[in-house]
């Protein structure tokens, strides 16, 4: 019986949750590399989605997708924070907003809804606000 998905089997070792490490030292301010996925991707051979795809199946794996991104969140907020001219704060926001789940609150006591300008008061022609 043929399987359903034919095609070359997905490449995976163990031993890539070790290779993270070696990836990580690539990166950083100094190498003006931020770590990332695709970076990751790149350094075994592969492409992102097979990335994503180990780390849906392979729970060790996910953690070290995981690491990745932690060390990214750290190194966008210390760059963003102390980076100086060089980090565009724009780019930092974007990735922090896409790949971390961090956003700008609007305001934590209203569930981030908006908050009626007039408090839902209408003015008549005849009445002072």
């Amino acid at each position: 019986m043929k399987p359903k998905h034919a095609g070359q089997p997905t490449l995976y070792d163990p031993n890539f949750n070790n290779e993270v490490d070696d990836y990580l030292t690539t990166t950083g301010k100094e190498q003006t590399s931020l770590p990332t996925v695709e970076g990751f991707a790149i350094y075994l051979g592969v492409t992102r989605k097979t990335i994503y795809n180990w780390a849906k199946v392979y729970p060790e794996f996910l953690h070290t997708v995981e690491k990745i991104l932690t060390i990214q969140a750290k190194q966008l907020i210390d760059d963003g924070i102390y980076g100086g001219k060089e980090v565009n704060a724009v780019i930092v926001k974007l990735l922090l907003q896409a790949n971390h789940g961090m956003k700008e609150r609007n305001d934590v006591t209203t569930d981030d809804k908006p908050i009626p300008l007039l408090g839902g008061i209408s003015k008549s022609k005849d009445e002072q606000i």
